[in-house]
């Protein structure tokens, strides 16, 4: 069967499926099975293919056609121009979470040496897309710490560091439980979906990825409330607390970084114009 052929199969699959992006994805899976660049498939269309990586490819398309997200099928996403591994059990890096790590470097941009933290680090994507960029860019040398909960989480996290090269240092904690250090940045991206709202969402997230990166409690704040109550302790003053939110959460969040004593709180518009971004800074202390 020819690559046309198997393509227009696997869409006409996914179609029927309700896949939104049937065609793309349709693509993407092609590419993946075959083994072939984006250029290469369009001049391939006629050739006939392997029985073995059309068998494949079909194993593919029904894969998506259940709803899996592709990434976990093809076990890698792109972000802040890095290939990241994706597995099942770790949330899949979003475009828009590009946006934090962009602020992020934007605001420590000065410092020839930085302490970071990378806060429910997931597949890592934060931390270590800021760590290779610092580096990339301006040749700094910085130390990044990315912590998280999840031994699933951990273990992608330390299989991207080393695909990546990154040097930074990863582990286990229930948020600040194991955290010892003080930082110039705080980033998180945690979960911050409301509980009665998970059913809601659509299935390639509800059904395959992690709850437990999804999930924010009834009011989708839980994770903030901590954040702002004790990322203060382990931020160097005029440190930087930076965290994604939902779009409509800005307001809760900024009372809640108010009432633990944060300044120059903003936010920051994704793509589609949505709140998602908050920056807030350590200006006083306790101590």
């Amino acid at each position: 069967m020819t690559l046309r052929d198997l393509i227009i199969k696997g869409q006409d699959i996914l179609k029927a499926s309700d896949i939104e992006d049937y065609e793309n994805d349709t693509r993407v899976l092609a590419m993946f099975a075959f083994g072939i660049s984006y250029t290469d498939m369009f001049m391939k269309m006629t050739e006939d293919m392997p029985d073995e990586d059309a068998d494949f490819f079909m194993d593919c398309i029904n894969l998506r056609a259940t709803h899996m997200p592709c990434q976990y099928i093809t076990g890698s996403q792109e972000f802040m121009g890095y290939e990241f591994l994706t597995e099942d059990g770790v949330l899949i890096p979003r475009q828009e979470t590009e946006l934090l790590v962009e602020k992020a470097l934007e605001l420590t941009s000065g410092l020839k040496s930085c302490k970071a933290l990378d806060m429910c680090t997931g597949s890592g994507c934060i931390g270590i897309s800021f760590e290779l960029k610092r580096r990339e860019d301006r040749h700094f040398d910085d130390e990044i710490m990315l912590a998280d909960i999840s031994e699933d989480a951990i273990y992608v996290a330390e299989k991207n560091k080393y695909k990546l090269g990154a040097k930074c240092s990863i582990i286990k904690s229930d948020l600040f439980e194991n955290i010892k250090d003080r930082y110039d940045i705080i980033m998180s991206n945690p979960p911050y979906i409301r509980t009665s709202d998970i059913d809601d969402i659509m299935e390639e997230v509800r059904e395959f990825e992690p709850h437990i990166a999804l999930d924010g409690d009834s009011d989708g704040l839980s994770f903030y409330k901590r954040l702002a109550g004790e990322a203060r302790e382990f931020l160097y003053k005029g440190g930087i607390l930076i965290m994604e939110i939902g779009f409509d959460q800005y307001e809760d969040v900024r009372e809640l970084l108010i009432n633990n004593k944060f300044n120059n709180i903003s936010v920051i518009k994704d793509y589609s114009g949505l709140d998602r971004i908050v920056v807030a800074y350590a200006t006083e202390h306790d101590y």
